[in-house]
């Protein structure tokens, strides 16, 4: 194997490794259950993504600037987000055969394929492309 392969080997995700191995095989119960803490990792990672836009949208106005009903909105609009995010997650199985396809859309996420993004923008967003 070549220098470039074995680097991209050693570089494939928890992701890919568990994809990798259900083409070969099917999951050990511990495999299903890495699948599952991947599942769960996104998740985190989605929220803390909207959080940091909330906190990034907050942090541009100093406390002179700041407006209570517009700071109110940033906040609704950030828990609107947080609310796709959960039903996007609960509203699919984490049944053992949903299991791949989970990290199929994780991988394509990851990958800038198919990035979930929620249908509510903060203001700033709107301003932005407005």
């Amino acid at each position: 194997m070549d220098a470039g392969r074995k680097m991209m080997a050693e570089e494939q995700t928890k992701t890919q490794t568990l994809l990798t191995i259900l083409q070969a095989r099917a999951w050990t119960k511990a495999e299903r259950a890495s699948a599952r803490q991947e599942i769960n990792r996104y998740y985190e990672r989605k929220l803390a993504s909207l959080q940091h836009a909330l906190f990034e949208a907050i942090a541009l106005n100093t406390p002179e600037q700041r407006n209570p009903f517009e700071m109110d909105e940033y906040i609704h609009r950030y828990h609107k987000q947080a609310q796709e995010l959960y039903a996007f997650i609960n509203a699919r199985s984490f049944s053992n055969e949903m299991l791949p396809r989970w990290l199929q859309m994780i991988e394509e996420d990851d990958r800038g394929i198919a990035v979930w993004q929620p249908k509510t923008r903060l203001l700033l967003d709107e301003e932005q492309k407005g």
